[in-house]
């Protein structure tokens, strides 16, 4: 039971699905389960309570509706972790980064203790998860070997004869880089050689016995660019003043600490606006990339699952390596941002549960939110009225110098007569522009209203 909460850990497993992994399907004749379940997790909360006989471990395993939730970090279980280096590593491959990913299939390897995972737990749901973690390691060990022939590093893993078709050409160019020839020969003689064994055989027979500049098929490939998203949504042609605001966001994020600013401010006063203005300003000091995801302000909220997923497709990713669940993307998404500098623009939060998951964890990354309120944690830069100067010059921007040098008190006090409101000021000025007849008067209250 506790395997299939910790698969899931953070959210919520329902009964029945617990049910089916850990009894599987049974005749009429078995007990209810769903009637046992609770003095089992009953029993469960104890085992996880601290020796001292505290109830902390009561707290870690909750109940929730028709489900129950163990609330670990993933990034302390091995599983987790494990799987989001393999997808890690597969993203580096396709983007050509061998370094980086041998570097990630070595931890994901090191963390095995014992040759088969769940040894010993019964039940349907870790039978599935031994046969596939045992599948998962073979490739991670395959997929190490080709690095490891590709760096020109020593040999991981000797090869011997009966070794799956996939591996025998890596195993046998080690080999015989090695200066075994007679063993890889004898390997490849074993795999019936064809196609690109058939290859190589030839060269270890003499034919071209040079194997120094000879590479598997499938790393000769043209090279592939580092993926670097650029989501920023457009910066305001426009934009104007906010001066003040902008330095005290630019210098929040270069001090030490959490990299993190939320923008904040009643609706209309260019919250957005200012983000993605100082994004833009910022990006050159994030090279690897931007990262943008509107989470719509409103209910029902956006799903940070999706954001992520989302996320993780633009780092590289392809879709069929994309793990389901929160806690595994979460794990997926802080691999690839490692070594990374990526600033992360998340427009419309609605509270800090929907942002916490996509914040970037790397200390050169940083997260850059708009919000109606402040959020804990990092810095908080709040967007008020414009001054009466900024004002004008939004006016200006969008109306042109001459027009309001014909007019410059009609144009102060359609500023006012706007409170100096963002939102305000731009609806008006768009309303004059699209009508170069009227007058800036012709907006202004008349006397009495």
């Amino acid at each position: 039971m506790l395997a299939v909460l910790l698969a899931r850990a953070g959210r919520p497993v329902p009964v029945a699905e617990i049910i089916d992994g850990v009894w599987g399907e049974e005749g009429d004749e078995a007990p209810n389960r769903a009637r046992g379940l609770p003095a089992t997790m009953y029993r469960l909360r104890n085992t996880l309570a601290d020796e001292d006989g505290a109830t902390e471990g009561g707290s870690v395993l909750r109940h929730v509706g028709k489900a129950y939730r163990l609330d670990a970090d993933p990034a302390n279980i091995d599983r987790t972790v494990f799987l989001a280096e393999l997808a890690a590593a597969n993203a580096a491959r396709r983007n050509r980064q061998p370094e980086r990913a041998h570097a990630l299939l070595t931890a994901a390897l090191g963390r095995w203790s014992a040759p088969v995972a769940l040894d010993g737990v019964p039940g349907p749901y870790a039978e599935h998860d031994r046969r596939m973690l045992a599948g998962r390691r073979e490739e991670a060990r395959q997929a190490r070997l080709e690095l490891d022939v590709e760096l020109g590093l020593g040999l991981t893993l000797l090869a011997e004869p009966g070794a799956e078709p996939g591996t025998v050409v890596p195993h046998a160019l080690a080999l015989a880089r090695a200066g075994h020839r007679e063993r890889a020969l004898a390997l490849l003689a074993g795999s019936a050689p064809r196609g690109e064994a058939a290859a190589l055989a030839a060269r270890l027979r003499g034919r071209a016995p040079d194997l120094a500049s000879w590479t598997p098929w499938a790393s000769r490939t043209a090279p592939r660019p580092v993926r670097r998203p650029f989501q920023l949504p457009p910066d305001l042609a426009d934009f104007t003043g906010r001066t003040a605001l902008l330095t005290e966001l630019a210098a929040a994020l270069a001090a030490p600490g959490p990299r993190r600013v939320t923008v904040t401010g009643p609706p209309g006063y260019g919250k957005s606006a200012l983000a993605v203005h100082a994004a833009h300003r910022l990006a050159p000091g994030y090279p690897d990339g931007q990262l943008h995801a509107d989470l719509n302000g409103k209910v029902p909220l956006a799903d940070p699952a999706a954001v992520l997923a989302a996320f993780v497709r633009a780092l590289g990713v392809e879709e069929p390596a994309v793990p389901p669940g929160l806690a595994d993307l979460r794990a997926l998404y802080l691999r690839l941002l490692a070594g990374r500098r990526v600033l992360v623009l998340l427009d419309g939060a609605v509270g800090a549960e929907q942002v916490r998951p996509l914040l970037p964890a790397e200390p050169g990354s940083a997260a850059l939110v708009t919000a109606g309120r402040p959020l804990p944690g990092g810095h908080t830069v709040t967007v008020g009225r414009m001054t009466p100067d900024e004002g004008i010059e939004l006016l200006s921007r969008t109306l042109g110098a001459g027009r309001l040098a014909r007019e410059p008190d009609a144009a102060r006090a359609l500023a006012a007569a706007c409170d100096h409101h963002p939102g305000a000021l731009r609806l008006a000025a768009n309303r004059l522009a699209r009508r170069p007849a009227w007058p800036i008067s012709a907006l202004l209250p008349h006397p009495g209203e």
